[in-house]
């Protein structure tokens, strides 16, 4: 999972995102799951807060951030809805 800021008044294009990927790392590396936040939460040190992200995972009902997902069948992401969500726990959409 990526948790990314976007910039202001932009939103995320998957389908664009996916190929700048495709282009960019292999296929191992790329994120699975896209979290994006209004801002980053830092330690005084500057230093990403993740523990929080962690302990929410990528469960929708859990998070108030909007989650995508990398559909690679479709080439693109997607918003990551309740059903997406059962049906990648219950396995039925594999990683």
């Amino acid at each position: 999972m990526a948790a990314v800021v976007l910039k202001h008044d932009h939103k995320l294009n998957g389908t664009k995102l996916y190929n700048h990927l495709v282009q960019t790392l292999p296929a191992y590396a790329w994120p699975r799951f896209l979290r994006i936040q209004t801002s980053l939460d830092v330690t005084e040190t500057f230093k990403q807060q993740k523990v929080k992200l962690v302990q929410e995972g990528f469960n929708p009902d859990v998070t108030r951030d909007p989650l995508y997902f990398l559909n690679v069948s479709q080439k693109e992401f997607i918003l990551l809805t309740g059903s997406i969500y059962e049906d990648i726990v219950s396995g039925e959409i594999s990683l």
